[in-house]
This record gives structure tokens, sequence and C-alpha cells, in this order.
């Protein structure tokens, strides 16, 4: 069945949208979120609640291939890399991540866009890979951009560090054969 819109439909979806937008946007502003990186912890672009949110979701999203050769190390060095990762992106790329760290960090907007009711540090597995394939599932093109972003940011930085890259089943360049 196919779906219409109207242009009314159109301007009023665009209007809540909008309105949802700036009411999210001011909560995150008064709601006492730090603005700076944690640098106290050696971090140059994440925040401590964006660490909760990040730390929940690397198990889930490397699975069999955490904690890996780094055992205790691992969330550590996890962390450390996406941000060193995410320091380098572009400004504008670093403020839609910033944006979702804040949407992630409070309750209310965090339910409403599909996370657990509970805060980040309290959240099973189960709750975070279920989280994680409603976004990647939703109709939204937005959740999904979220899901791909996150998850490819994980992983990226995950397999770039020297211990894990042969989890990933790359065995390193070709070797050159002298003829």
């Amino acid at each position: 069945m196919p779906i219409t819109t109207s242009r009314r439909g159109l301007l009023k979806a665009g209007l809540l949208a909008s309105t949802a937008l700036a009411l999210g946007a001011g909560l995150a502003t008064f709601s006492g979120f730090e603005r700076q990186p944690a640098r106290s912890l050696g971090y140059r672009f994440l925040r401590e609640h964006d660490l909760l949110f990040l730390a929940a979701l690397v198990p889930v999203v490397l699975a069999a291939n955490y904690p890996g050769p780094l055992a205790d190390k691992a969330e550590a060095r996890a962390l450390k890399a996406l941000d060193s990762l995410m320091f380098n992106l572009d400004f504008y790329s670093q403020q839609q991540l910033l944006q979702l760290f804040d949407l992630m960090a409070l309750g209310p907007a965090r339910v409403i866009a599909g996370g657990p009711m509970h805060s980040w540090q309290q959240a099973s597995a189960a709750d975070v890979n279920t989280f994680l394939l409603s976004w990647r599932d939703s109709m939204l093109p937005l959740k999904r951009m979220g899901y791909t972003s996150l998850t490819k940011l994980i992983v990226n930085s995950w397999y770039a560090q020297p211990e894990n890259i042969s989890l990933a089943g790359y065995p390193g360049p070709p070797k050159k054969i002298p003829s």
C-alpha cells in the first residue's frame, strides 16, 4: 500500500521534528552535561558521559573478538583509540557525534530513541544489542546512519591497533617475492 503525503502533512512533520530537536537541544544545554573533553583522564575529544555510552557499546559490537589479546587493557585501549579517531574527524562529523552522545546521555531522549530505560552503565549486553539492532533495522534513515557510524568507528579503531589486526583475519600486506 503506497504512502501518500501532502504538502500540509510534510510541513507538519517538519515543524514537529524541528520542535523536538529544539527541545532536545535545550534540555541537553541545561542538563549540566560537561562540554569539555575528559582531559584529566587523558582524552582529547570524548567527555565522561560519552565514555560510559561507548564502554557499553564496544563489547557488544566487537562480540567474540573482545577483549582479545589486550585482556584487562581492552576497554581503556578501545576508548583511547576511539578518542583519537574521533579527535581527527572533521568539525561537522565531531559535532554530529557530540549531539548523538548528548542524546544517549539524556534519559528521556535515550528512551525515546530506543535506548535502555536505565543508564548505559547498568545496561546488559542484551539491552545494548537490542538497541543496536533497533537502530540498524529502523525505518528512519537517521537511526540507520547513527548505527553505521557508531559501529564503523568502533570496528575501525579496534582493528587499527597492532594487537588486534590478526583478529580481523587479515594476514597483512603481500610479501614481495624477488624474481
